[in-house]
């Protein structure tokens, strides 16, 4: 194979899997059109899709890429020195302007909580209560923390409706809010979400994903098994992918917080009757990759998130089914069937 075009390559080894160019495309955020000119050689994918499409065939990106140093076709060149001061030196300082946007964030959520209840005090005219004060700048400051790291519609709807209600509470808005109001506002937010998503949305995550910005101090949590069956993933901190690996799926749980996770199910060959998988996310986003051999049914209990999205569907005929039990805190999840 290593004489072959990249597209070659990658013709085979999904062919070797047994994936058309739709679940490819699926698995790795692309269209099938891509795909499809990648097999052809018409285009190459993103270099930050190399890992992605390695881990998923199960090969290094060096075979992937058509270099076999064992066989003595490709020289080795020796690799340079690594200055470990240096990279930790430059972690340490990503982490830090990280930590320095959060931090100057809250100094400005505080200072604003301040400067509301001033004004309270100084104008007795104003019948303001303090946990309107309280609640109504606590929405502000989630929603926009919340966007920091990437654009999300259910924190744009907080930091809207913080802004609206707070400013309402100071008699600064003339406009009365109505609920006929209400469709027409969320069609346009989620049109603008849509449309962030479609024009840079997968670039900037994939630019994400090349970027390591943690830092030796913070608390990484990856705990994950799968024992007889029953899985258990603990997650935590970061960003992180796991495969779940059995021949009978029984059942298990997904804690997740704080970070952006994917669970793959692919290489799960049967479920077992009465299957339930127990998913708690909180402050994170959770893909969860399900064949689509197997059926979902999903009971949910959102608590300030909006609900798990489900792409795709399941085959007419199925093997079984896996039934969800999500607790949602300020988080988002996501069902796609592969």
């Amino acid at each position: 194979m290593n004489n072959t075009s990249l597209g070659d390559r990658i013709k085979y080894h999904r062919k070797r899997l047994g994936m058309t160019q739709e679940q490819l495309a699926q698995r790795i955020g692309v269209s099938t059109q891509a795909v499809s000119k990648w097999e052809n050689n018409l285009s190459c994918p993103d270099i930050s899709v190399l890992p992605e499409l390695a881990e998923i065939f199960d090969i290094s990106v060096d075979e992937l890429l058509g270099k076999d140093t064992a066989s003595g076709t490709a020289p080795v060149k020796e690799a340079e020195p690594i200055d470990e001061e240096e990279e930790e030196n430059e972690a340490k300082f990503e982490w830090r302007i990280e930590r320095k946007k959060g931090g100057i964030l809250f100094a400005l959520y505080i200072l604003t909580v301040g400067v509301l209840l001033l004004l309270r005090g100084l104008v007795p005219a104003m019948d303001i209560s303090v946990w309107t004060i309280l609640w109504t700048s606590a929405l502000v400051y989630i929603g926009i923390s919340g966007m920091l790291g990437h654009f999300s519609l259910f924190c744009l709807v907080m930091t809207l409706a913080g802004g609206y209600f707070l400013l309402s509470a100071y008699q600064v808005f003339a406009w009365e809010f109505q609920w006929s109001y209400v469709i027409p506002i969320a069609l346009l937010l989620w049109g603008a979400s849509l449309l962030f998503d479609v024009l840079v949305g997968k670039k900037y995550r994939r630019k994400k994903r090349t970027k390591s910005t943690s830092h030796p101090n913070q608390k990484m949590h990856r705990e994950y098994s799968c024992d007889n069956g029953y899985l258990h993933c603990d997650l935590s901190f970061g960003e992180c992918r796991a495969a779940v690996v059995t021949p009978l799926l029984r059942g298990g749980s997904i804690d997740t917080s704080f970070g952006d996770f994917t669970v793959d199910f692919s290489a799960c060959e049967a479920v077992q009757p009465g299957c339930t998988i127990e998913v708690d996310n909180s402050f994170g986003n959770l893909t969860l990759l399900i064949p689509d051999k197997f059926e979902v049914t999903l009971e949910q209990d959102t608590a300030f998130s909006g609900a798990p999205e489900i792409k795709g569907s399941p085959a007419p005929t199925t093997l079984g089914t896996i039934r969800i039990k999500a607790d949602l805190s300020f988080s988002a999840m996501e069902i796609r069937y592969i």
